[in-house]
């Protein structure tokens, strides 16, 4: 970085005791979506006066049920047992849709500091064939089946934040051109009639320029910005958990400090090598993007303000008020003139949730200090707020070119690096594996209660019968590779069109199974089915058959009733979910065919039926967990049938005008 912050200075506002008897205001999001002057000018004040955050209260659009309802059903996953979580382990960035973070295993953002913390992150969820070539940190996310809930709270909040988020670009854009709103405001009072008349007609070169500004920010904001969003648990330190999983962080403390007071510091404990490890709950950083909305249920986290004090920010726990800060991009933009907010989060000895939303440009979006925030640029020309096409180096700048991805790879390759070196003296010594994933494809006649099988030529499988299995590539949704089917191709077999806009109305996902012992790694298995009639099934049939002529490594294909099902010639878990996922096709077409034109006739989805035919017992799925000796026998299982979120969209319908959801207009 090129720019330097000052920390514990005085600062042109004042000193660092002066600061603290600033507080941060209280802004109405309904205000600014009126583009009301004072508000404007009291948003000035607290980014560039101090302290430079605020609280956003977005009740008017954002109701504070939803905010608890998020709560509610993050508290339901954190809940879940580990061996649950770690299905839904981060790929730490390799694929960047998000996933659980466990304890322990945050990325450093300083040396030697070991965050206390867990969470599940999210990205814009978006279906594989929306998804750009190339585009990274968007979905399809991977949401936990065995937190019903959690998928429709936390993207109905993502959804709302996007809408903040473009207000929040616009007042910023607007705080940035203040000067010219008290330029506009002394000029009014010795306008002439002329020139009244002429602002009567809606001629106001402030709004040219903020408008301006704000069009400039908001063109690298989109459906493929850098935009996470984290729900957080950090345990207290009396807890159970905490102890068990951090036990060798020894005296450990942590007290809120009061308001404008810097708390003490936590003490640290020494590795094996005699380095220290400083256990904190998130370690001082700025955010990598351009602003932050933040909420939490209890005290933790701590903000730098303008003078360098460590301050700790306010709770809202059940309301719609968010604590906004600066981060890195906005920062280079304005060349310095506003400061993205360190902060950080200590331990305390109660639990703490929060609701964290980044908000981030296009991976290829080029940022450099604007001409206005340079000296080079005149300020009263709408132009001279935009900065060159060219994004050469300004005299006056303080920041070199770089594109969102750039920093945001930078930032996170240090973290990690950090996180990795210490790993000799954590009480971790290696992090969380990533599961390998397959997904296998049942062929079913429902009208015939038919399924075809293969039966393996060699391999693993070798003379058992099972679906058509594939393990799932880094580069591909569960559902691309039950499509591509590996030595069975499903799109021929079906006749699939390459290309075809949504795969997945092709595919039914049934049941998400556990399997540990199975391979090097946990292994989680996506079981789908496909309705196929028997004259599908004896093509496909045909068609291996004509093929094993010439390939005698491909397996066979038998049909078999479903009370047939040859289970003793079989993988031994099978015959454990087997029977619960075909129940649940039966009780599929049984919903079908009492349905008339796609409306359900009697009780399974009492609020209203689904578009496009998609009935609530599709919504159902069974999730299990196997595991498996030395020896390769089945030592445990279990099974159960869930209901899923797409069930909850069903009964309740679009949560945008559900009354749970209804304090907005």
């Amino acid at each position: 970085e090129m720019g330097t912050r000052g920390v514990g200075v005085a600062t042109r506002h004042g000193s660092r005791r002066d600061m603290l008897a600033t507080e941060p205001p209280v802004v109405s999001l309904a205000a600014l979506r009126e583009g009301d002057i004072a508000t404007l000018a009291t948003l000035r004040g607290a980014l560039r006066d101090g302290p430079g955050y605020f609280t956003l209260d977005a009740s008017s659009f954002l109701p504070s049920s939803l905010v608890v309802e998020c709560y509610d059903r993050a508290r339901d996953f954190f809940a879940l047992p580990l061996d649950v979580k770690a299905c839904y382990v981060h790929t730490q960035y390799e694929r960047e849709t998000g996933g659980y973070v466990p304890l322990l295993e945050e990325y450093a953002y300083q040396p030697n500091t070991a965050a206390i913390v867990e969470s599940f992150d999210t990205v814009r969820d978006l279906p594989a064939h929306e998804i750009p070539e190339g585009a990274t940190g968007v979905g399809p996310v991977d949401w936990p089946a065995e937190a019903p809930g959690l998928r429709t709270a936390l993207s109905e909040f993502y959804a709302r934040c996007d809408e903040v988020a473009v207000d929040l670009f616009r007042a910023i854009a607007s705080v940035c051109c203040m000067e010219e709103v008290e330029t506009a405001r002394v000029a009014e009072r010795v306008r002439t009639e002329a020139a009244e008349s002429v602002a009567a007609e809606g001629h106001d070169e402030r709004a040219d320029n903020a408008a301006g500004l704000a069009r400039f920010f908001l063109r690298s904001f989109g459906p493929t910005s850098h935009c996470s969003m984290r729900a957080m648990r950090y345990p207290g330190t009396d807890s159970d958990e905490y102890k068990a999983h951090a036990g060798e962080f020894k005296d450990v403390s942590f007290r809120a400090g009061k308001r404008g007071r810097t708390p003490p510091p936590p003490r640290r404990s020494k590795g094996g090598n005699g380095l220290s490890v400083e256990a904190v709950g998130i370690s001082e950083h700025t955010d990598f993007e351009c602003f932050t909305i933040l909420h939490q249920t209890a005290p933790g986290l701590e903000l730098k303000d303008l003078a360098g004090n460590w301050r700790v920010a306010d709770v809202y726990r059940d309301q719609s008020k968010f604590t906004i800060i600066i981060a890195d991009m906005m920062e280079r933009w304005t060349n310095g003139w506003l400061r993205a907010t360190p902060h950080r989060v200590g331990l305390a000895a109660h639990e703490r949730l929060s609701l964290v939303r980044f908000n981030g440009l296009d991976p290829d979006a080029s940022v450099a200090p604007l001409l206005r925030f340079t000296g080079a640029g005149a300020s009263g020309s709408s132009s001279d707020t935009i900065s060159t096409e060219s994004q050469r180096w300004v005299k006056g700048a303080k920041y070199k070119p770089v594109t969102q991805g750039e920093h945001m790879a930078e930032s996170v390759t240090r973290a990690a690096a950090n996180l990795e070196q210490m790993l000799d003296r954590y009480p971790k010594t290696v992090l969380t594996p990533i599961p390998r994933r397959f997904a296998q494809v049942l062929l079913v006649n429902c009208e015939d209660e038919e399924i075809a099988l293969v039966k393996h030529a060699d391999g693993e499988f070798e003379g058992l019968y099972t679906g058509i299995i594939t393990e799932v590539r880094g580069d591909e949704t569960p559902q691309q590779a039950a499509l591509r089917g590996g030595l069975c191709p499903l799109r021929e077999l079906l006749g699939i069109p390459t290309g075809t806009a949504d795969d997945s109305m092709h595919l039914a996902e049934r049941a998400k199974l556990r399997f540990t012992g199975w391979k090097d790694a946990p292994v989680i298995e996506h079981e789908f089915t496909v309705s196929a009639s028997r004259t599908s099934m004896n093509t496909a049939k045909k068609m291996f058959s004509i093929a094993w002529q010439t390939q005698s490594n491909l397996p066979e294909v038998e049909i078999f009733r479903w009370n047939e099902i040859p289970y003793d010639v079989m993988p031994a878990d099978d015959r454990y979910w087997y029977p619960e996922v075909l129940d649940i096709v039966r009780e599929a077409k049984q919903e079908a065919n009492a349905t008339t034109n796609g409306f359900i006739r009697f009780g399974v989805c009492p609020r209203k039926p689904r578009r496009e035919k998609r009935w609530a017992v599709e919504r159902k799925l069974v999730v299990g967990s196997f595991e498996f000796d030395d020896e390769g026998g089945l030592a445990r299982h279990e099974t159960k049938t869930i209901w899923t979120d797409g069930f909850m969209n069903d009964v309740y319908g679009d949560s945008r005008d559900h009354e749970a959801y209804g304090e907005h207009t």
